[in-house]
């Protein structure tokens, strides 16, 4: 190459970026940023302690090894048919079997997402009417409100102090296989672009970090039997240092559950 062919090269490379760039490109630092903060390595012992705290509480072996999922497997015709089949299809994943379920959207506490209440053989959920029309946020408190049912259930092994951890309840969502879902909507970006400029969000919700999510979606995966060449798309941006953390612990100790 010539140096005019250089110069056209170094000038190419120093073209600013368009807002939407800029804005894909402060997600990914930002994204980059959280995982450098985590320290997957200090809290894999807490969190291999939690998948197998999971395994046991659910009893039977076949629901920490179901095929995780990363999308809705259902579509309904209005958002009570929708926490209807939402609620249905969580107990479902947690080998619950209910005699009766009643839901509705309620004006709850700031500080709460969902409720599930389990009274005289008829299961009643409440999610807060301000997740009316997000599917995936239903589903994943409808999943953690039923995660603390299994874990509090006589009979799981889990004491009533660890049952309250809600850390431990976002695990079990994860070991029934819903991790890739659940990791999207605990970390969701967000960008805007209107009159030529562009904005980012991030939200986050839930009790986990999206690494430690993303590290026990890995984990219950290999429990599920998929083939590793499948893991980057079920935690997509987040597989490292997961991966490699995950690698590790196999070398050392061998599966977790």
């Amino acid at each position: 190459m010539g140096l005019a062919g250089v110069a056209l090269a170094l000038v190419a490379l120093a073209a600013p970026q368009t807002p939407l760039e800029k804005a894909r490109a402060d997600l990914q630092v930002r994204r980059e940023a959280v995982i450098r903060a985590y320290d997957l390595a200090a809290q894999r012992p807490r969190l291999d302690a939690y998948a197998r705290t999971c395994d046991r509480a659910f009893r039977d072996p076949a629901i920490a090894r179901q095929a995780p999922i990363g999308r809705l497997p259902f579509v309904a015709g209005d958002r009570r048919e929708f926490l209807q089949r939402a609620a249905a299809f969580a107990a479902e994943r947690f080998g619950l079997r209910l005699s009766g379920l009643s839901v509705k959207f309620s004006r709850l506490p700031q500080n709460t997402a969902g409720l599930v209440k389990v009274a005289d053989g008829r299961t009643t959920v409440e999610v807060s009417e301000r997740h009316r029309d997000d599917d995936e946020q239903i589903l994943a408190i409808v999943a953690h409100e039923f995660a603390h049912i299994v874990l509090e259930a006589p009979g799981s092994g889990v004491s009533k102090r660890d049952a309250e951890d809600e850390g431990l309840a976002d695990a079990a969502v994860v070991m029934a296989g819903l991790g890739p879902l659940f990791l999207r909507v605990a970390y969701r970006e967000g960008v805007t672009v209107a009159g030529g400029k562009a904005e980012w969000s991030v939200r986050r919700t839930g009790y986990l970090n999206p690494v430690a999510i993303a590290y026990l979606t890995l984990l219950q995966a290999e429990m599920a039997g998929l083939p590793q060449m499948t893991y980057r798309g079920l935690v997509g941006d987040w597989y490292e240092p997961v991966w490699s953390v995950r690698a590790r612990r196999q070398d050392e100790h061998g599966p977790v559950a």
